[in-house]
């Protein structure tokens, strides 16, 4: 079912951004600490260092998977990848415009918009589906038939009938079908990059499957860009083209999903990728391959963030912050001492032995 009006069609106040060549995101350093107050007189007690200096783009038409425990900043980027929340510092780059500077927040959120956990909560439980889809429009400027079409059509492409849930509550939906409403959503501004911030780890599994497709088939469609944000390795190996590895609020590895997946060059992602669960009994995990709480992001401990939870630390690990080194597979970065030649590890390549 179909109705005159396409997904696709931009808003009348919208703006598109200038084309170029580059990667349709970029972000530069992003930084995030949040104050910590308590005492008698609300003094300071330090900063929760929720993100700490991360870079990376995102091309356009890619998905882009974001993993790392519970705690390592995924949500906090998604949030300042919309501006929710405003960052200490670093800088935000949309289709060559910086956030701040040359790009307004209202026409990022035009082209960025996000889908979060919590499909319920997401909602405003006195609107209709039909309304709740229309009303970012209307205060955008579309009139509201015009709006209204566009979110019955929305409805239709998320695979829900208009005809039957247009009118319907919150609370009168499952799950999954609140969740498609969220995506129709956000949608309705033909945004360049949707963020999914665990989109679909609330969905029993096989509705999980039917908003991945939907997902999938919709980025096709529309020539999407996604952000995917999830702590399952494995919807994460399937929806993504590449993933990053975040750690106490930083990057500990990016990279293409299959040379990643095959070959993780971090000791942390090697962690995470062991403690998969897998179906063939002769490759059960017999040992935790990776043990104990991450430190404490108020006082994250020197040198490489992760050298009190790796087996092949060494002295410069607890001394010097590693940066992100490019390893022989294109595209493929990891901030480890061991892949940096001549960083002092005991298992680094020897300067003097790199290619000139």
């Amino acid at each position: 079912m179909s109705a005159p009006t396409s997904a696709r069609t931009a808003l009348s106040t919208a703006e598109a951004g200038p084309s170029t060549a580059g990667p349709l995101l970029s972000i530069n350093g992003l930084t995030k600490h949040f104050p910590l107050k308590g005492g008698l007189f609300g003094q300071s007690r330090g900063v929760v260092r929720a993100v700490d200096g991360i870079s990376f783009d995102v091309a356009e038409g890619e998905t882009l998977g974001i993993v790392g425990e519970s705690g390592c900043g995924k949500s906090t980027t998604a949030r300042l990848l919309v501006d929710l929340i405003s960052p200490d510092s670093g800088s935000v780059i949309l289709g060559g415009r910086t956030l701040g500077v040359d790009l307004t927040v209202r026409d990022l959120r035009r082209q960025v918009q996000m889908v979060f956990q919590d499909s319920y909560a997401s909602l405003n439980p006195r609107l209709t589906m039909q309304d709740a889809i229309a009303f970012g429009p209307m205060v955008n400027g579309m009139a509201r038939d015009k709006a209204v079409a566009l979110a019955r059509d929305l409805l239709a492409r998320v695979g829900l009938d208009p005809g039957r849930f247009a009118g319907r509550y919150p609370h009168e939906l499952s799950g999954g079908q609140r969740q498609r409403v969220n995506i129709a959503r956000a949608l309705a501004f033909s945004p360049k990059i949707v963020v999914l911030d665990e989109a679909v780890s609330a969905l029993d599994k096989s509705v999980e499957a039917q908003v991945l497709n939907l997902l999938a088939d919709l980025k096709a469609e529309l020539g999407l860009t996604y952000i995917f944000i999830s702590h399952d390795l494995n919807v994460v190996r399937y929806m993504s083209d590449r993933v990053m590895v975040m750690y106490l609020g930083q990057v500990a590895e990016i990279g293409p999903v299959d040379a990643l997946y095959a070959t993780p060059a971090h000791p942390y992602s090697q962690a995470l990728l062991a403690a998969m669960p897998s179906m063939d009994p002769d490759r059960r995990t017999m040992e935790a391959p990776l043990a104990g709480d991450p430190p404490n992001p108020i006082n994250p401990p020197p040198g490489c963030r992760f050298h009190t939870r790796c087996r092949q630390a060494d002295g410069v690990c607890s001394v010097t912050v590693p940066v992100l080194h490019a390893l022989p597979q294109k595209g493929h970065l990891a901030s480890c001492h061991l892949h940096i030649p001549g960083s002092g590890h005991t298992g680094a390549t020897p300067r003097t032995e790199m290619a000139p």
